[in-house]
């Protein structure tokens, strides 16, 4: 939910130069520069729990946490996705085992992990995914997934819905690799900006260690124009007309999209 995340941005002290380094491109790209943070991961903790663990702001819901998984999207009149997000979304759905899901309820309304894998009975990695171009830098991202961690833990810790309980919890940022290569820890080969990978890497380290769970950036190889040109295959060869919601399945796999081919581009350690 933006609010809550709004919320969480007001708290924190994250401006430097008169640019939030959460929220505007520029902010980013400083930070790229001189490793400044502003604030410290366990000022980062506390200001998530306070904010989520408040009245009006815990999750609700009854479908909480509840495992789905989602394989419909729209499709505009010119055959192009709709939101390109939810189709790319759709189709790494499709693309990988059962033990993906999405869109899975975890704050309220429409607040859900945008992809969930069930790695086995104790282990369980929230992915939030980018599209191709996005407002939200891979800090903005990455702390929406830990809003999403905060959220899953305050259910457990208010006992508010009963729901599976994994030992491990690994957050991992997913998008295409023209998304990196914007906010600059790509380049245009897919080769890591060196120095901005160590700053991001010290971050991760130590928003890891405060939050006690694993953080992983990784790239899908798959650029806009091909997986546009799969959109507009699927909706002349199901003879769809005028805007309408296409529904995949196993016959819809882009390989690509397939978790053994996505690449890592920065993790904790």
């Amino acid at each position: 939910m933006k609010d809550i995340l709004e919320k969480v941005i007001l708290h924190l002290k994250s401006k430097k130069g008169g640019y939030c380094r959460i929220k505007h491109k520029r902010g980013w790209l400083e930070y790229l520069k001189d490793g400044d943070l502003i604030f410290r991961p366990d000022e980062l903790h506390h200001t998530l729990r306070q904010v989520i663990d408040r009245d009006g702001n815990r999750p609700r819901g009854d479908k909480l946490f509840c495992l789905r998984r989602k394989v419909k999207f729209t499709a505009k009149e010119d055959k192009s996705p709709y939101r390109p997000e939810e189709a790319l979304e759709r189709f790494i759905i499709v693309s990988n085992p059962d033990n993906f899901y999405n869109q899975i309820p975890i704050g309220g309304g429409k607040e859900s992990i945008d992809i969930g894998i069930r790695e086995n009975d104790s282990k369980f990695v929230f992915v939030e995914l980018k599209p191709w171009q996005s407002t939200n830098s891979p800090l903005y991202a990455l702390i929406e997934n830990l809003k999403n961690l905060i959220e899953y833990r305050i259910i457990h810790k208010r006992k508010i819905k009963v729901i599976p309980k994994y030992d491990h919890l690994e957050l991992l940022i997913l998008a295409p690799q023209a998304y990196y290569e914007e906010y600059k820890l790509i380049d245009n080969q897919g080769v890591a900006q060196a120095d901005k990978i160590t700053i991001l890497k010290e971050t991760l380290n130590a928003i890891s260690t405060e939050f006690e769970t694993a953080i992983s950036f990784m790239a899908i190889q798959m650029n806009k124009q091909d997986f546009f040109r799969v959109c507009s295959n699927i909706y002349e060869d199901r003879g769809i007309e005028g805007q309408d919601k296409i529904t995949l399945s196993r016959k819809d796999i882009i390989p690509v999209l397939s978790k053994d081919k996505w690449k890592l581009v920065v993790n904790s350690t």
